[in-house]
């Protein structure tokens, strides 16, 4: 509501409009975005909190199980996790960073909103480069499992390596990444659209 009558403001100048300031627009654009960095950064930390029990039950995966390729798989698990923990971290220190803009908020929050786009497309292509990566695991749990031994240099080896590692891929290329990017703007992208949108209504030259 506050940037509806502000635009009405601007639609309609008056004597007493003409005195809205720069340090009236950075009050109204701090109101507007701190509900939104706040809903960000809940965000951040229940994905946080998600991966560290992951991590948890991967580290009891890959010390209790027996089957090698679960050991693998609850390592594998470990160390994305790992990764995870650390891009939430940095997202978490963007998202803080609003509470010392040091100057001017405007150009501070657009810093904000494009560090954290950033992050978001890493957090996506990371996740598509899993796929390969699962095969990877899939294909040491057939060679470990398989009631009869399957050499790589073989003709069902290869099969099994390509068939895998690279066509199941790219089978759930599409469908992965469809619903990585519904999770993500979910979680983060309909809140930075909001951020995004009162930067350009407030911006220089609105």
């Amino acid at each position: 509501m506050e940037l509806d009558d502000l635009r009405r403001q601007w639609q309609q100048p008056t004597e007493t409009t003409a005195a809205l300031d720069a340090a009236a627009l950075t009050r109204l654009l701090a109101r507007q975005s701190d509900g939104i960095i706040e809903k960000l950064r809940r965000s951040a930390r229940l994905e946080l909190w998600l991966n560290g029990g992951v991590i948890v039950g991967a580290l009891a995966l890959a010390v209790l199980a027996r089957p090698l390729w679960l050991q693998v798989c609850g390592g594998l698990l470990v160390a994305i996790g790992a990764v995870c923990i650390g891009y939430l971290l940095r997202k978490l220190r963007l998202l803080h960073r609003l509470d010392d803009p040091a100057g001017d908020l405007w150009a501070h929050l657009a810093r904000l909103a494009s560090g954290l786009r950033s992050l978001i497309q890493f957090y996506y292509w990371f996740t598509l480069a899993m796929l390969p990566v699962a095969g990877l695991l899939n294909v040491l749990m057939v060679l470990t499992t398989a009631r009869h031994p399957i050499g790589l240099a073989t003709v069902p080896g290869v099969l099994t390596v390509v068939g895998l590692v690279l066509l199941l891929p790219a089978l759930l290329y599409l469908p992965v990444g469809s619903v990585t990017k519904k999770y993500l703007q979910h979680l983060y992208g309909q809140h930075l659209d909001r951020l995004e949108a009162n930067l350009r209504e407030l911006g220089p030259g609105a």
